[in-house]
């Protein structure tokens, strides 16, 4: 397992934990998840950079930039440090080349995916202008400047869906604001073209979101069914029906608007990146769908996926423990794997081994994995059971006092 240190970083203070291929942090509100998971996805991806400055670049980005001369953030994979930040300064960070084509490839798409191939002169400076919004690792010398330019001149013959063949090793993160991306995303030519200051992270989802949708075109989900037609996301809630008595995304519930685009980009991002990075899995869903969710996204990574969920829900928790539990119980033997298998789809059973689970609290991360391997406490259970008591405590002064008029 990897080892990540991250040290006097905003609201990170002393976090040492084991990275696994499932991982989930809970934790209150500005307990620090959000700020985790994007250091997780920086330095999980710090390899496909240049420079130094283009890494500090990144937290940046993702508006964390909370480095100063006592911050540390260290990575290790067996024994060998992949990721070394410390006196303002990174010391040591694992480097890997990006061939051309895979330049020109990244660059041809976003101008695809903004422009639809129209290569006016307005359009060739959006093109400059996403070179600063996205940080790629690629420096502004003379020598990107032709590939740039060999870039423009090949986009003839390139097609609109090509994938990115980025090394699968990078990883990508899935922010709480995907609710806002059925709006965003119809008018994000606009916003560039306006030089509106958009959370650049957010505008690299969006572009991923694109390419997925692009991609996959329809999906089934909650109980609805998603199509991608004419540049448009089109829910369908009775399946047998047609796109004529259909909703687009943005007038759909909140609860779709926030899961179709991470249903879609789970999906598409678990063939391309080996790390998954999720904020709140369960935003704006009812228990039922939550679980439902959960279900899916484990479905999807593979042994080559890496998975973070940063959650506040405790049925994320109780899922994850009961997909653990059927994992257990259906290796047992041939007969427990049939009934257990009735129950769950075998793809959703988590191994414990596999599965790292911690709680933030006053900048610390505290390991709340059993003995048994599933998760043993958390403080979101333990404050239902305060709200319980509470209620029960009411209870029992109304049944007292209820006869005393």
């Amino acid at each position: 397992m990897d080892r990540l240190i991250v040290k006097n970083f905003g609201p990170l203070k002393d976090v040492d934990i084991e990275l696994n291929k499932i991982n989930l942090f809970i934790g209150e509100n500005g307990s620090g998840k959000s700020v985790l998971a994007k250091v997780i996805t920086i330095v999980t991806s710090a390899f496909f950079e240049k420079s130094e400055e283009v890494i500090f670049q990144e937290f940046k980005k993702y508006n964390i930039d909370y480095i100063d001369e006592i911050t540390q953030i260290l990575l290790v994979h067996k024994e060998e440090t992949i990721f070394d930040l410390k006196e303002k300064k990174i010391f040591s960070y694992k480097q890997i080349e990006l061939t051309d084509y895979d330049i020109a490839e990244i660059f041809s798409q976003m101008l695809i995916d903004v422009t639809k191939k129209d290569k006016t002169e307005e359009n060739l400076s959006l093109l400059e202008k996403l070179k600063s919004y996205f940080s790629l690792g690629i420096p502004t010398a003379e020598e990107s400047q032709e590939k740039l330019k060999k870039v423009i001149e090949g986009l003839s013959d390139l097609k609109p869906n090509k994938a990115i063949k980025k090394p699968r090793h990078s990883s990508q993160y899935i922010p709480a604001e995907r609710n806002l991306i059925s709006i965003f995303n119809k008018y994000i030519t606009t916003f560039i073209t306006a030089d509106i200051p958009l959370p650049r992270f957010l505008l690299d989802f969006s572009s991923q979101y694109t390419r997925a949708r692009e991609d996959i075109q329809t999906l089934n989900l909650l109980d609805v069914q998603y199509q991608y037609k004419n540049d448009r996301d089109y829910i369908i809630y009775d399946k047998n029906d047609s796109l004529q008595n259909s909703l687009l995304l943005e007038h759909s519930s909140s609860g779709i608007q926030s899961a179709l685009p991470l249903y879609l980009t789970v999906k598409y991002f678990a063939k391309k990146h080996k790390g998954i990075i999720i904020e709140e899995p369960e935003q704006n869903l009812f228990p039922k769908a939550q679980a439902e969710t959960i279900q899916y996204i484990i479905e999807q990574v593979s042994d080559e996926n890496d998975l973070f969920m940063m959650t506040h829900s405790p049925y994320v928790l109780s899922t994850l423990n009961i997909l653990m539990m059927a994992h257990k119980a259906g290796n047992l033997n041939e007969e427990s794997k049939k009934e257990v298998t009735e129950l769950f789809n075998e793809k959703q059973w988590i191994n414990p081994s596999d599965f790292s689970a911690y709680y933030l609290e006053n900048g610390v991360a505290r390991d709340i994995k059993g003995r048994t391997g599933l998760i043993s406490e958390n403080d979101i259970d333990e404050t239902s059971n305060d709200i319980q008591d509470e209620f029960e405590e009411l209870l029992a002064i109304y049944r007292e006092h209820k006869n005393d008029k």
